[in-house]
This record gives structure tokens, sequence and C-alpha cells, in this order.
């Protein structure tokens, strides 16, 4: 995705600490230097790394530059990545490379405001998903998912237009005063900014084989929804992917890059999002949000419809309103107890709103709420009425 020379380079002693813990092997310290030997195959590329022995050194910014780039060649990384993972401690990489009508560097404003919001979005989506499995998020998203986020660094590059992420592999998320300036380098296996970088990928790969599926025929686009535990990616995720392409479906590109620092990682990823998968997958986020039973929904509205057998006992109403999960205009079918069903009814004649939670779910054409945990009238006028 293209590289750049930039000369802010890390300090010595993490520099020193990331090669230890990447595998490089030291050979030969002295007084001026100190040679590191990368740890390949007998039948690779021989390669070396050569430090001042000391950060005051006049030469140490050139010198340390060459080093990360020789790195970066070795771990088939870009050398910003490699700067991001030493200065975080370990960093996996996401980027985007968008492909706007513009001069190399140079993006609509509108494009890249779009897709630094899908951005943030994508990894919260993915961060979510490690222990929400639902395959639209709650209206309040965890607050844990939303700090990594917050965590994680935006870059710009040439070469049209690269938006590049560095995320942190370990940060403290109930310590809101944490910079996220955390040179360890002694990492889990697994930890949790790997797993939300691993479910970025699974989930951008599997849906683009899905999308390509359901273009092709072979799949209905309800295929997104037919496993919530599925690798295919929740409607946040989705969205962020179709957001990416911008408002005319342009196509992109997705870096993905690990960091060696913590146990197994993965080879360099790219996918070509094309504009009909970006379709699909705006389709199926939109599919997922409308079609999904969600829990703990409230909606805020007119009733507009009233029908029981009786005189007395509890009835069915139905609400126009806006729900707090969608924010659009919907009518949503509901069973009522019979005192709430006498208070639906005073509502209805007084043209009092009402507001209701409960599971929302779809049936063939009809929303409904159900397991209703509250049920009220909003107060209004008729109040005044009383008091005359």
């Amino acid at each position: 995705m293209g590289d750049d020379v930039d000369m802010t380079v890390p300090e010595l002693h993490a520099f020193e600490g990331y090669l230890r813990a990447s595998g490089w092997r030291l050979e030969d310290r002295d007084a001026r230097t100190s040679l590191w030997r990368a740890t390949t195959g007998a039948d690779a590329e021989p390669l070396v790394v050569v430090l001042p022995a000391q950060q005051e050194a006049g030469d140490y910014a050139s010198v340390a530059e060459a080093a990360i780039r020789t790195v970066a060649y070795a771990e088939r990384r870009l050398a910003d990545e490699v700067r991001s993972d030493i200065s975080f401690g370990g960093a996996d990489s996401v980027a985007v490379r968008l492909t706007p009508d513009a001069p190399p560097g140079e993006a609509p404003l509108t494009l890249v405001r779009q897709a630094v919001t899908a951005l943030h979005e994508f990894v919260v989506g993915s961060a979510a998903a490690m222990e929400v499995h639902d395959l639209v998020l709650p209206s309040h998203r965890p607050q844990w998912a939303e700090s990594y986020a917050g965590r994680v660094r935006l870059s710009t590059h040439p070469g049209s237009f690269v938006l590049s992420l560095a995320l942190p592999l370990v940060v403290d998320l109930s310590d809101a005063a944490d910079d996220g300036q955390q040179v360890m380098f002694d990492l889990p296996p697994q930890p949790f900014g790997r797993r939300v970088s691993g479910r970025m990928l699974q989930a951008a790969r599997s849906a683009q084989q899905l999308a390509d599926e359901v273009l092709a025929g072979s799949k209905p686009l309800q295929a997104f929804g037919d496993d919530p535990a599925g690798p295919t990616g929740n409607a946040t995720e989705l969205a962020a992917l179709k957001a990416l392409g911008g408002p005319d479906y342009a196509l992109y590109q997705l870096r993905f890059t690990q960091s060696p620092l913590a146990g197994k990682h993965a080879q360099p990823a790219t996918l070509r999002v094309t504009p009909g998968q970006q379709r699909i997958l705006g389709e199926a986020a939109d599919f997922l949000r409308t079609r999904q039973p969600r829990s703990g929904v409230t909606v805020s509205g007119l009733v507009v419809r009233l029908h029981r057998a009786g005189a007395f006992g509890p009835g069915e109403v139905v609400v126009e309103g806006i729900d707090d999960d969608s924010g659009t205009t919907r009518r949503y079918r509901m069973e009522l107890t019979e005192e709430d069903y006498n208070e639906a009814v005073r509502a209805h004649v007084r043209g009092l709103r009402v507001t209701v939670t409960g599971d929302r779910e779809e049936r063939g054409t009809h929303l409904q709420l159900r397991r209703l945990t509250s049920f009220s009238v909003i107060p209004g006028l008729e109040y005044e009425d009383n008091e005359d």
C-alpha cells in the first residue's frame, strides 16, 4: 500500500526490547554498536540489524530508521506498522486503501469522514463481538468496546489514499487515563487486541465470500442471519464494510498485518471489496437490523388501533412510533393486560403518547413487541383539565 519516510524513531531500549521479543538474536555488542540477526531458516536470506550502542550517538536517527526498514522487510510489513508495534509494546494493523477520483494522497472530505467513521464502527463491532454474539448489537453498545476503539491510532499515507489503524494488543480498558504508551513486549498468546484484529479479518473475509454467493444466486440474502455465532459479521461490521466504499460503492482494499510479539501470527492479508459486494453487505446489515429479534426495545408513539374480545380482560393494541434502536417510525402490535389496555384506551381517546418496552420480533410483514417489561402513558394536558 505504499511506504513513506518517517524519521520519528523509537527509543533505543524499546527497539532492542522489540527485537529480542520478536525473535531477533543478539550476535555481537561492543562499545559502539550492537548487531542483531533474524532467526530465519537456513535457506532464507540472512538479515542483520545494526544499532548504535548509545541513543545519544549523532547518527542514531538515521541508523535506527534503516534498521526499522530492515525489520519491516523481514516481517513483510510497512515501516510505520513496525513503529506502531514498538510504540504500543505490541500492535496489529488494519489499513484501507480508497480509490477516489483525486490526485494521490488526496480524497474528498465527505469520503474521508465516512471512511473514518466506518473504521471506528468496524473496530467497535468486532471488539463487541468478543462477548456479544448477537447479529445486532444493543443500542447501548458495550463501553469497553468503545473504550478500546478510543485507544486505536489512525494515520494516513499516500497511494491512492490510505488510512491505517494501529490496534494495541494489550490495553487496560478500566483505566481511562491510559494513553496507550506501554512498551512491555511480554504478551500472552492471544491478547484482546489480537482477538479483535483476527475477528475483523475473519468477518471481512467471510462476509465477502457470502456476498459473492448471494450475487451468484447460490444463497439468499437471509443467509447472513442463519448463524448468530458465525463469522460473517454482525450488522455493525457489515454496515462498516459497506460504508468504506463511500456513497458510490467505490472499489477499496483492506490490508491486515499482525505483530510477531503475540505468539503465532498470520501472514499479511489483502482483500479487494468490490462495489457489488458492498451493496450486498449494506443490504445484509439492513436485513439483520429489521428482521432479527431484539430484546429491550423501547417504542414511544401513539395508540392507533385497539381490539379485545369483550368489555373486560386483556387486549391487542397497535402503537405507531419510533423505537430507540432503528430511529424509524413503524407500527408495533402487542398484547396488553387488562389494566394496561384500559390505559391504552385512555391514551387513544385523549391523543396521548405512550411508551412501551419489550422484545421486538417480526412476524411476516408485522412488527411485534412481546414479553413486555413496561407500559405507561406519557402525561399530557389532561392533567391540566383535571385541575379545572
